[in-house]
């Protein structure tokens, strides 16, 4: 059923598929080398990421993390109520709709820039040149720290995200961590003492009922909201103009009718994509999940890209990209209940604007050479994508 090393080695082509499809319809299976269960379809997946009183976080989301304590949560999604809740309703504010509406001009601006730039009708890789500075770009505004440090901050995301950058040693990874701390909270401690009109500052001088975030917890969830930021909307937007790329078909139908289908192409993106490929949790009691006898203390793998593709929850063909499609059941790639992604909203805009942005300019979307996945078990998509944006002709 599962590979002995999964989910290393399991995502050089993207997400396993066929693994995936053996997962679905049947309980949750033991990893054979593994202290865990690996669950893989909507259901289950859904059942654990809404109780977190019975799948707890704080004992690790990641394989790495198994064995270990901490003395302090490293992110906010290793806590979980009422610790959760507190920290949730101290970042909240900063991502309110008003906050992400003063945005939407900018990001329209740098979407433009960064298309004036790619060579019209001609190959070019669009992960470099557009999927990976974009994001990046759109989280300095959010933060109110220089654009032109973006490429700094793309360096610092890809050592943190395990597996993002497999060219870097774990020294270098470790060095560039700290580096990113030591900048993030050197900002947290001059907005403090002069605020602006930005993320930082509002999560810096925040005070809720007399609560504020300790620097600690300042630094942790802005490492986050660097990371979950610019590397799951990255590869949603490389690995959905692939699809349209792959699927031509359904480029035609979003053009011929956008206002009825760009909603919900930014949704089967979204599924489709499912940057996000597991975290842990840990049972606090006996329970059966899906027909599996889970005991007190076992871990759970929830692998968010095979519930995203469960025939059950998305119908007989969940495996085809289809931006029509209107599914009953939730998506999972923000995932879901308390954990539920703080940036979603943000996500989904930059996608439906960098869409409306294509529909003007361009008729097709080509492939125009071999794709590369980066192989991260962890946050998993492209890391090469030759594609040409045609104007129109042959």
């Amino acid at each position: 059923m599962i590979p002995k090393d999964f989910p290393d080695g399991s995502f050089g082509d993207g997400h396993p598929v066929e693994l995936y499809e053996r997962l679905h319809g049947r309980p949750p299976v033991k990893h054979p080398e593994l202290p865990l269960w690996v669950a893989g379809t909507h259901a289950e997946v859904m059942a654990a990421v809404t109780d977190p009183a019975t799948y707890r976080s704080r004992d690790g989301i990641l394989i790495p993390e198994i064995g270990h304590s901490y003395d302090a949560p490293p992110t906010i999604m290793h806590t979980d109520p009422p610790d959760h809740t507190r920290y949730r309703g101290l970042v909240a504010p900063a991502f309110r709709p008003s906050v992400l509406r003063r945005l939407e001009g900018a990001v329209r601006d740098r979407i433009a820039a960064l298309l004036d730039a790619v060579p019209g009708d001609e190959p070019f890789d669009v992960v470099e040149r557009f999927a990976v500075p974009l994001p990046l770009q759109v989280i300095c505004l959010l933060l109110g720290i220089p654009e032109t440090d973006w490429e700094r901050f793309h360096a610092w995301s890809e050592a943190i995200v395990p597996g993002a950058n497999p060219d870097l040693t774990e020294d270098e990874r470790t060095g560039l961590r700290i580096e990113c701390g030591t900048y993030l909270i050197g900002e947290a401690h001059a907005r403090r003492a002069d605020p602006r009109e930005d993320v930082i500052s509002q999560l810096a001088t925040l005070e809720l009922d007399g609560d504020k975030l300790t620097d600690m917890e300042l630094v942790m969830f802005l490492i986050q909201l660097l990371v979950a930021g610019n590397e799951t909307t990255r590869h949603s937007l490389s690995g959905g103009l692939l699809a349209f790329a792959e699927r031509p078909e359904e480029w035609a139908a979003l053009r011929a009718r956008p206002e009825e289908l760009l909603p919900t192409a930014v949704e089967e993106i979204l599924r489709w994509t499912s940057p996000v490929v597991y975290f842990l949790r840990t049972a606090t009691r006996p329970i059966v999940l899906g027909g599996a006898e889970i005991a007190e203390g076992d871990k759970v793998m929830l692998l968010y890209g095979a519930a995203n593709r469960d025939p059950a929850a998305f119908g007989p063909d969940a495996g085809r990209f289809d931006i029509a499609r209107r599914p009953p059941a939730a998506s999972l790639a923000f995932g879901f209940g308390p954990h539920f992604c703080l940036g979603a909203a943000l996500a989904r805009m930059e996608i439906r604007l960098v869409l409306e942005a294509l529909l003007e300019r361009y008729e097709r979307i080509e492939q125009a050479g071999a794709a590369r996945y980066n192989g991260s078990s962890v946050v998993a998509g492209l890391r090469r994508c030759p594609l040409s944006f045609r104007r129109g002709g042959e």
